[in-house]
């Protein structure tokens, strides 16, 4: 299982409070197992956009990052500090995890935070859509999200 970044509590607040949804641990890690492959396939994609371009530095603007992702992004922002989340630990754990074999951009190590905790909010809006009456998440809701996050992202 994934290990949480952001305490359980928090991440119950901030799943209730952007996606109107309730999720029990277990959900939880899943949720954030699936978030970290997908920064994995972000970063993936970022590293060759920039090499296209003939940069040795990964930028923000090299992440595949859609409007609905960044609508996202402002959600979660809004989520974390209302909920006094800290985000320093979040950045040495996810430095440590993207697999990119060339140096970031400052303005993108700032951002990775935000980044991460938005995947696992889209999770949450992805299963909110299919199932909009649903009010807790379940394993099969988070295998069908994690299937459209791989189609999309």
């Amino acid at each position: 299982m994934a290990e949480m970044i952001i305490p359980y509590p928090q991440l119950q607040k901030i799943l209730k409070e952007t996606c109107d949804l309730s999720l029990y641990k277990v959900e939880a890690e899943e949720m954030m197992e699936i978030a970290e492959k997908k920064l994995a396939d972000l970063f993936e994609v970022a590293c060759e956009k920039a090499k296209a371009e003939g940069r040795k530095t990964v930028m923000l603007r090299d992440l595949p990052l859609t409007k609905g992702f960044l609508n996202s992004m402002d959600l979660f922002r809004m989520a974390i500090t209302r909920e006094n989340v800290r985000i320093e630990p979040i950045k040495e754990f996810v430095l440590k995890k993207i697999p990119a074999d060339m140096p970031l951009q400052d303005e993108l190590v700032d951002e990775l935070p935000v980044i991460t905790g938005t995947l696992f909010v889209l999770i949450g809006r992805v299963i909110k859509a299919l199932h909009p009456d649903v009010e807790r998440v379940h394993k099969e809701h988070v295998e069908e999200a994690k299937k459209v996050l791989d189609y999309t992202l």
